[in-house]
């Protein structure tokens, strides 16, 4: 279908409407299917998204990752550490790089700018040499072209300068970005003169950096562009998630860089105010990204078509596009069932609606269409949620009558810190939360969800998977205990279900990294907490030890920032929202008898803004929100976070700010820079870094944790040690996570004899050889 104003796409959610290659991946890993049958099942995904895309204009070709964009560069352009260099090349070195094997650790993993979505970090080394291999990447585009033609294919590349600025370069190593990216600018030249050669009319160039404030990258820009564009086809520069700042877009705008259509986030950031104040280069077309791609509601024509119409009064030539790539989207609104009953049905759009939506919009641009039809379906919701929703004005009120005294401790840290955990051992062990969730697990959910299960059966069952956890945990040796979670699909998603004001779909899923997906709760009205969410699991667990048992709780920013939220009231409302329910939680834990409460804030730094001016905003409410949570908390309550998989060092005072008691971080992969940065700003508080990676299947030797907790104590002091895998242990088997955490603990124990804590080392009486089949429990 042609419009007069064209429609493009910016990529497609890869794992399928039912989730297909996220189940062949998992079968390929664990050697159930061979390569050739994986890559059958992603073509087929890939066709599929493809069809559904016929009536756009501009389809990308060779994006359909099988584990992260970043990733599959990295091995395409093949620049990998000395680690892997005995690995063989194409998948199985790609996998090994995002899964680590015996002996060689994992690449570190990092959210995606402002996104859930994890992307695994490069590495360079001194051994580090380019060894580009393009075939399977060529081959995709060659399969996209066949299939839309030469006008509607459009490959996706990776920049250069995104590859550059994102991967880590080593101490050890000579190479700098500038000379990096003097090495990529002839791979990259030859790289788009062969996809030039498959006869495409546009290419896509994705340089997501573009959006980021760091002014060392425009003359990495200014040195590739032109100088690896081949000419003769259109360039399309692709950024999202923020606006690309002024120095930035004037850059863009320059006839010199040889780039054709500029691609733009219209719903994040302040592309339009670009726009009007610079101007738009006549001899460019704007890609104009008007659809929220990162969100399941329509458009909403009262924001919408007042840009639309701004840029028709500029005379700009424009297409309607996405704001991002559709990855961020669940796959087809039509497989809900559930929802589609819910007053919220007429304002959802999930990717394959939000297509339609783009030949409606476009038609708007040409005056052809008004929206009306959306206007009357918000207008239909809007009437809906005041009618439904069930706590009338009392949330808002009750958030509007907060004062300063309601996010302030009752007491310092240096004060109320001794008076929690009191017997507990130094460098005390734990975990963060999560045990394994087996098949018998699933089974057992799917049957009570099903109604097979009576609710007393499956809570029976439940509690038989605490009582076992507690087991392990108490053979093992560990100081704090968890209850295992075992009745949790979702750190968020469980929440979702016990608060109001919020839907969760049925097949709703978004890939938060790998075949790892979510279904992110879809916030529709006031958020408040009806009843308690969490006691019944913890009083069952603390019941049968007397050790203390943590109270696991997901803090008001993940809940927040791993949704898709509404769009008619602020962020802030929202959060604070959500951190009077935690508040009132923490409150019930505490008349349960629970003194160590986990409030896991893993996304705090992703939700932040990437302008300068706009970040102390966003961190104060989110600081706020979080404390709103916790600073009810009595004195002796030991209150911890979690963070992970991001980049702390432009919010460590705001972390700090959070005043909890320990904060247990991602540190694995990170070789402790991390926890360096914390030091730097005089952080006193309890710390755990992350002892070992959990996100890798290979179990780490006492040998490797006892040097990695030293190395930690050159840094913190013995009092403010907490040890602790890295993050959750939900995804890993039973074995893996029995041997890992008995190895931490006997290095604990090393290290304790050494400093003289304890006299004697506690045997571990649990089996590495664990036979999950012969589980009582199961």
């Amino acid at each position: 279908m042609t419009n007069a104003t064209a429609t493009s796409t910016l990529g497609f959610p890869r794992m399928g409407a039912k989730r297909e290659l996220k189940f062949a991946l998992e079968k390929f890993w664990k050697r159930d299917i061979s390569e050739q049958e994986l890559l059958n099942v992603a073509i087929t995904v890939e066709k599929e998204a493809w069809a559904l895309q016929s009536d756009i204009d501009h389809v990308t070709v060779g994006d359909h990752y099988l584990y992260d964009n970043i990733l599959s560069w990295t091995e395409f352009l093949g620049l990998y550490p000395k680690r892997f260099q005995s690995c063989k090349a194409g998948l199985p070195r790609m996998f090994a790089m995002a899964r680590g094997i015996d002996g060689s650790p994992a690449l570190s993993m990092k959210k995606w700018i402002t996104s859930n979505y994890h992307y695994m970090v490069p590495e360079v080394d001194e051994t580090t040499k380019l060894s580009p291999n393009f075939d399977r990447f060529l081959a995709n585009c060659k399969r996209g072209v066949e299939f839309h033609g030469k006008s509607k294919a459009t490959p996706v590349i990776l920049g250069p300068v995104s590859w550059v600025r994102f991967a880590k370069i080593a101490a050890s190593c000579d190479a700098t970005k500038e000379s990096l990216i003097k090495d990529l600018i002839p791979v990259y030249k030859s790289l788009l003169a062969q996809v030039k050669a498959l006869g495409v009319k546009e290419i896509q160039i994705h340089e997501p950096v573009l959006v980021f404030d760091e002014a060392e990258l425009l003359p990495l820009f200014k040195s590739v562009y032109p100088a690896i564009l081949p000419g003769g086809v259109s360039i399309n520069m692709v950024s999202f998630m923020e606006d690309v700042g002024e120095t930035n877009y004037q850059w863009l705008q320059s006839e010199a860089n040889g780039i054709n259509v500029v691609s733009l986030d219209f719903t994040r950031g302040e592309s339009l105010e670009l726009v009007t104040k610079f101007g738009f280069n006549a001899g460019k077309t704007l890609g104009a990204g008007l659809i929220d791609s990162r969100n399941v509601w329509k458009v909403i024509p009262e924001v919408t078509l007042p840009i639309v119409k701004k840029l028709n009064s500029l005379n700009i030539k424009y297409r309607v596009q996405p704001s991002g790539s559709l990855q961020y989207a669940p796959w087809d609104f039509e497989n809900e069932t559930d929802l589609k009953k819910h007053v919220a049905a007429s304002v959802l759009s999930f990717a394959k609606q939000k297509l339609s939506e783009l030949t409606i919009l476009a038609a708007a641009a040409d005056g052809k269409d008004d929206l009306s039809i959306h206007a009357k379906a918000w207008s239909t919701y809007h009437s809906g949620r005041k009618q439904l929703s069930n706590n009338g004005d009392a949330v808002s009120e009750r958030v509007g009558s907060l004062k300063e005294a309601d996010f302030l401790r009752a007491e310092d840290y240096a004060t109320r810190r001794p008076k929690q955990l009191v017997g507990t051992p130094s460098l005390p062990t734990t975990t963060i939360g999560s045990f394994p969730q087996t098949k018998e697990i699933r089974k057992l959910r799917a049957q009570w969800k099903k109604g097979t299960l009576s609710t007393a059966d499956y809570d029976a069952a439940m509690d038989q998977q605490i009582s076992f956890c507690i087991g392990i945990q108490e053979a093992l040796g560990l100081d704090i205990l968890v209850h295992g979670e075992p009745e949790r699909t979702d750190m968020v998603e469980f929440f979702a279900q016990k608060m109001e004001g919020m839907l969760f779909s049925q097949h709703g899923w978004v890939q938060s990294f790998g075949s790892r997906c979510v279904r992110p709760p879809i916030f529709w009205t006031d958020i408040h907490r009806p009843t308690a969410m969490t006691t019944r699991e913890f009083e069952v667990a603390q019941a049968l030890t007397s050790k203390p048992v943590k109270g696991m709780l997901t803090g008001p920013i993940t809940i927040l920032n791993w949704s898709f939220p509404r769009v008619d009231i602020t962020r802030k409302e929202q959060a604070f929202q959500i951190g009077l329910g935690i508040r009132d939680e923490i409150r019930s834990l505490e008349e349960s008898g629970c003194t160590v409460i986990q409030v896991d804030e893993p996304a705090l730094r992703e939700g932040m803004p990437m302008r300068t001016e706009k970040k102390e905003e966003y961190l104060k409410w989110a600081v706020d929100a979080f404390c709103l949570s916790t600073a009810g908390a009595k004195p002796s309550t030991q209150i911890h976070t979690h963070m992970c998989y991001c980049e702390f060092n432009d919010c460590m005072e705001a972390i700090d700010r959070m005043d909890t008691d320990v904060n247990s971080i991602e540190n694995a992969r990170s070789d402790n820079a991390t926890l360096e940065a914390f030091m730097r700003i005089g952080y006193t508080k309890g710390f755990g870094p992350g002892l070992y990676d959990i996100h890798s299947a290979v179990v780490p030797p006492v040998s490797e944790q006892y040097n990695k907790l030293k190395s930690f104590l050159t840094l913190l002091k013995v009092e403010q040690t907490v040890v602790n895998p890295d993050c959750g242990l939900k995804t890993r088997a039973w074995p893996e996570t029995i041997a890992a955490l008995r190895n931490m603990v006997a290095a604990t124990n090393q290290v304790r004899e050494e400093l003289g804590l304890i006299k004697n080392t506690p045997s571990t009486a649990v089996s590495g050889e664990y036979d999950e089949q012969k589980c009582g429990c199961h």
